[in-house]
């Protein structure tokens, strides 16, 4: 079996090992000579279609430096842009860019990102490459569109809506904070964090509450300091302002935010030039759905989509015999390096599909076909 990369951790854009650089307006640069960076081209009116990753995370395709195409999360709890040290080299430094320019034209001009190393800053084609942050975000006003996979970069909204609910934000370290309540109980300022898959809430926000969801999934979270089984459970009587979802996913982890099973409960419009968060209810939840973990049980590496990192007792995919460390050939038929990250677990979520053949070699060495079966 081959030798398998180290994992920083799997669902949380503003994870453990990124949080202190992402929440540093300046992240190691500065001065006189720092470009300021300025947006053109393009029309906001054009809607950017987006790759939805685990039904939460926005994706967008961007050209950098006039060439380099890169699969990027857009990231409100960025305070920067990141761009792949394997491509810009300067590892854990800054680098220039001349262009970051979107589908519809929309470019970001003449300033400094953040190289790195990273779950989110992978060099492949099927994975994460980048992050487009705060610097870039708060040029305009962005509409979320969950339901149709779409990003405008203008307030689609700007007539009102009879359901709309506003929320204010201030900013800390450059990104988005407001407050929020469980079971009206105030839980104080929180991260608006889009580049989280999931909101998150802390084990102490948990014990304070009346209410005991069950764990629906669990996930192996790898930090600075070793790693950490985390759980997802569903939970009620969550609101930020008047903002009061009927149910959502949340993470348990080390600090809190509002993340996308939040954000994907409505069409989703961050006001940047009036410090407004703008939430108009879905008049549906036919979009939302299972992510690929939810729904059979199976973690991948985020790095390597071949690597089985976690597969949780009694799932679907425990029950078809997978285990942690086997090593992904092909996924019903298809090799592994063309479905990468994306693809793998874009395939797990697809409802159509109730059966799927795994090739793997496990840690014995061994080839074998591997059948998960899901039942409804």
């Amino acid at each position: 079996m081959k030798q398998k990369p180290n994992v920083l951790i799997i669902f949380s854009i503003t994870a453990t090992i990124l949080f202190l650089l992402l929440s540093l307006g300046g992240c190691g640069g500065g001065g006189d000579d720092t470009p300021n960076g300025y947006t053109s081209g393009g029309n906001i009116h054009t809607p950017v279609e987006v790759k939805l990753v685990h039904g939460t995370l926005f994706v967008v395709r961007a050209v950098v430096n006039g060439s380099i195409t890169l699969d990027m999360v857009v990231d409100t709890g960025a305070s920067r842009t990141y761009v792949p040290a394997a491509i810009f080299g300067n590892l854990d430094g800054e680098v220039y860019i001349s262009s970051l320019c979107l589908e519809n034209g929309i470019c970001f001009n003449n300033f400094m990102a953040w190289s790195s190393d990273s779950a989110f800053t992978h060099s492949k084609d099927g994975y994460f490459n980048g992050i487009i942050g705060m610097d870039f975000l708060r040029n305009f006003d962005i509409t979320f569109d969950y339901k149709s996979e779409l990003i405008y970069f203008y307030d689609t909204l700007e007539n009102g809506s009879s359901d709309l609910v506003t929320i204010p934000f201030h900013y800390e370290s450059s990104r988005p904070f407001t407050n929020i309540s469980i079971e009206g109980i105030s839980q104080g300022a929180n991260l608006l964090d889009t580049g989280a898959a999931y909101t998150r809430i802390t084990s102490v926000m948990l014990d304070s509450l009346s209410q005991m969801p069950d764990v629906i999934f669990k996930s192996v979270v790898f930090t600075l300091n070793g790693s950490e089984i985390v759980e997802y459970m569903p939970l009620t009587d969550y609101c930020s302002g008047m903002a009061c979802p009927d149910e959502i996913i949340v993470q348990i982890g080390s600090w809190p935010a509002v993340g996308g099973t939040f954000f994907r409960e409505y069409l989703t419009i961050f006001r940047f030039s009036e410090k407004t968060v703008k939430l108009d209810r879905y008049n549906d939840r036919s979009h939302i759905k299972e992510s690929g973990i939810q729904r059979t049980g199976l973690q991948i590496n985020i790095y390597d989509a071949s690597d089985i990192i976690y597969v949780n007792e009694g799932s679907f995919a425990w029950a078809g015999g997978l285990r942690e460390g086997y090593e992904i050939i092909s996924v019903n038929g298809i090799p592994i390096d063309s479905l990468g990250y994306f693809g793998i677990y874009e395939l797990l979520a697809d409802t159509s599909i109730n059966e799927y053949q795994f090739l793997v070699v496990t840690t014995d060495g061994d080839t074998e076909d591997v059948t998960i079966s899901i039942q409804s």
